[in-house]
């Protein structure tokens, strides 16, 4: 069970008591795809969790929310009323209702390293709702079919509110079956893909999510729940992205293995995250060299590449080398610049440092 189920949500959040409100249709409800069920599930589940959570009025992070809901939403297979709002609660969690609300936590919010990851998040929860999951495991549940279930929501009866009840407590709970959770990761990954976003996010947070749950046995970080099934969860996202031709480069998503050149003490710094790589006297051609130096950095050293992949040769001439790209020549190298071993020596130890900062990754599965 969640966290954020656990510490927020009292007994009555799942009385059903709530949802015998009156449903009304919005504009942008009767323009979409959402069925009648979803619509009234959406409507009475919004207000249920609003009522018992607090929504941040936070314009920057909404905004970047709503911006990654805008640019997925063609790339769904149904037309839903999308709307992403935040909720103020420091547990890692995000959920999807039936039909298209989606909320956010300030923990989730706090926790995603880039926008990247972020919009991984948000994703993988469009595509629960595009995908009706909530109604298909309600329905796997109680043994029912969609239809029945259908017909029980319509009714004003008793049967409506339990119905109600359960499918919020499994869109909040993320109380998926490993199946439908896998198919919400592949859909994800489609629809990030096509609307350029970099894919791998999605398996970033997953695998920082498994290492977030070893190190706090009773945390359940909501979407991606902490049972032995997040391993093949991460494996299977691994698979689809290989599958389908992404390179599985971790940095972009994580905000790892920056690159910048810093001036201190009268010494010209290269640096790959926290850890200086190279150094230099402050002048004009040792700074400007660190930033083609690091300009090359940036766009091949990546989390994923082999210790024996960075070398130095020396024929023809003295040169560092990332998986074949020319990196660095040793060629006139300015004066009180460090050798081109004492870079390759740095470069590798930033590495180490950027992998320790994500543990759960298998880099050299290719």
């Amino acid at each position: 069970m969640s966290f954020l189920l656990k510490t927020v949500i009292s007994l009555a959040f799942f009385t059903g008591a709530a949802f015998a409100a009156p449903v009304v249709l919005s504009p942008d409800m009767a323009s979409s795809d959402i069925t009648p069920q979803e619509e009234k599930l959406a409507k009475n589940g919004s207000a249920e969790v609003e009522r018992k959570m607090n929504v941040i009025a936070d314009p920057v992070q909404t905004a970047l929310a709503e911006t990654i809901v805008n640019r997925l939403k063609p790339f769904m297979e149904r037309n839903l009323p999308y709307e992403v709002k935040i909720i103020d609660h420091k547990m890692i969690n995000a959920f999807a209702l039936a039909g298209g609300p989606i909320y956010v936590s300030t923990g989730m919010m706090n926790f995603v390293k880039t926008d990247i990851e972020l919009a991984g998040v948000i994703a993988h929860e469009m595509a629960h709702a595009d995908k009706k999951h909530i109604l298909i495991q309600m329905a796997r549940n109680d043994r029912m079919t969609l239809i029945a279930i259908a017909a029980m929501i319509a009714s004003r009866g008793q049967a409506a509110g339990i119905i109600a009840a359960n499918a919020l407590q499994v869109a909040v709970m993320g109380a998926y079956s490993i199946d439908i959770e896998k198919e919400a990761d592949a859909h994800g990954i489609r629809a990030l893909t096509k609307a350029g976003y970099n894919p791998v996010g999605v398996l970033t947070l997953q695998e920082r999510l498994r290492e977030e749950s070893l190190k706090r046995a009773y945390v359940d970080p909501g979407i991606y729940q902490t049972h032995p099934e997040e391993r093949e969860r991460i494996a299977s996202a691994v698979k689809y992205l290989e599958e389908n031709g992404i390179r599985i480069n971790r940095k972009y998503a994580l905000g790892a293995l920056r690159t910048r050149v810093e001036v201190i003490s009268g010494d010209a710094r290269l640096m790959v995250g926290d850890e200086p790589v190279w150094r230099g006297s402050d002048d004009e051609v040792t700074r400007e060299l660190f930033g083609r130096t690091a300009r090359l950095l940036w766009d091949h050293l990546q989390m994923e590449t082999a210790p024996y992949d960075i070398r130095v040769e020396r024929r023809p001439k003295e040169a560092l080398y990332i998986e074949g790209e020319k990196i660095a020549d040793g060629s006139g190298l300015p004066e009180g610049t460090e050798s081109l071993e004492s870079l390759r020596e740095g470069i590798l130890r930033a590495l180490n440092e950027a992998r320790r900062l994500h543990l759960m990754a298998d880099y050299y599965l290719r």
